[in-house]
């Protein structure tokens, strides 16, 4: 990704102040690209993990929180555990996340919207995700029901995706939302 040099306002106390709210130093990244490599939503994002992480690093804030990859992101700890450097990005992303959603950042995307509502009732009804499930039903909030089907069907046939899902509602869920429902 290329970005102008007019697209670019550099402030590094955003880099500063993600670290300090997250606790993870952002500067440990070199760019290896193994956490892009291996994000299952990369396809759905507009810029990869370790894009967002430069976006960071360069305190470009204005990028990095209206990227998509701050919406889209699942927190799947897959960038996290493929991480060298041990950085937690997923915790990352979900710290600029908080930030954007603290200064009110509107994304001008139904199908962030749409994810999330979908993400959010899986975890609340099954007490986790349903990968088929989520893309499938994602893929019909966007008018797009086929998109990725072919591949989809090899995952299944290699056993890498589940056809039949996984219902854990744990105790601990069901008191999270029901926190969660308190603070509205």
């Amino acid at each position: 990704m290329r970005i102008e040099e007019n697209n670019v306002n550099i402030d590094s106390s955003f880099a500063l102040e993600v670290q300090k709210r997250s606790g993870e130093n952002v500067f440990l990244c070199y760019q290896c690209r193994k956490c892009a490599s291996g994000c299952p939503l990369r396809e759905m994002m507009d810029s990869s993990p370790t894009e967002f992480m430069r976006f960071v690093q360069l305190g470009m804030k204005d990028k990095a929180m209206t990227d998509s990859t701050v919406w889209r992101c699942t927190s799947c700890q897959t960038c996290t555990t493929r991480c060298p450097q041990g950085i937690d990005i997923a915790h990352v992303i979900d710290t600029v996340k908080m930030m954007a959603q603290d200064e009110r950042i509107k994304v001008d995307s139904k199908n962030v919207k749409a994810f999330n509502v979908i993400w959010m009732n899986m975890l609340k009804h099954m007490g986790r995700i349903y990968e088929l499930g989520l893309v499938a039903l994602l893929n019909m909030a966007m008018k797009q029901p086929l998109k990725g089907a072919e591949l989809a069907v090899e995952m299944v046939k290699k056993g890498k995706l589940k056809f039949i899902p996984t219902i854990k509602r744990s105790a601990s869920m069901r008191r999270m939302f029901k926190r969660a429902k308190g603070l509205k």
